[in-house]
């Protein structure tokens, strides 16, 4: 019989499992995260053992959150990089879009073999610089009307593109500083 989740919402499911991960993590697998912080890059290795060690064999029956095992254990792993990179935040567009360029993180390693330290302050200075627009949640939106959706939909859209406008923006500044 699979373990009933008790915890109120998500977040706290997703804590749980990036905690009890974590405390039981190699600190060279830790390091291999640091180095290597891209989340679709796990879906089949580490955010399978994490779908089928807390996802897979637990019963979600009577939680009021949405538990797709695929988007669970990407947001574990997400996670599990926020608490690793002291400049990764768990629910943050710009984070996510940022650490999933693979331009990114070529540049970010080259940085670290310049500088001796990962460019943690430029990626602080342009993720402050954003205001981006503030969204509903995936469950709260399919309660909306066709109008609302819509809206909600081009507000995304406008979150999307001024963050893809800012990484641009950092990854020239980035490409400069490791060019010299």
């Amino acid at each position: 019989m699979n373990k009933k989740v008790k915890y109120k919402n998500k977040i706290e499911f997703v804590n749980y499992v990036a905690d009890d991960c974590l405390k039981n993590m190699s600190s060279e697998d830790k390091e291999y995260l640091i180095e290597n912080p891209v989340a679709i890059e796990y879906h089949f290795s580490y955010c399978l053992y994490i779908r089928n060690h807390y996802i897979h064999n637990r019963d979600f029956s009577e939680t009021s959150f949405f538990t797709h095992p695929d988007d669970l254990s990407s947001d574990i792993i997400r996670m599990i990089f926020s608490r690793l990179l002291p400049e990764y935040e768990y629910d943050n567009l710009f984070t996510k879009m940022l650490y999933d360029n693979r331009d990114f993180i070529l540049l970010r390693k080259k940085y670290r073999d310049v500088y001796g330290e990962y460019p943690t302050s430029l990626v602080e200075k342009y993720k402050s610089q954003i205001k981006t627009e503030s969204v509903h949640s995936i469950a709260e939106i399919r309660h909306f009307d066709k109008e609302r959706i819509d809206g909600e939909i081009e507000t995304m859209k406008r979150n999307l593109d001024t963050v893809a406008t800012h990484i641009e923006s950092l990854l020239k500044e980035l490409n400069i500083l490791v060019s010299t």
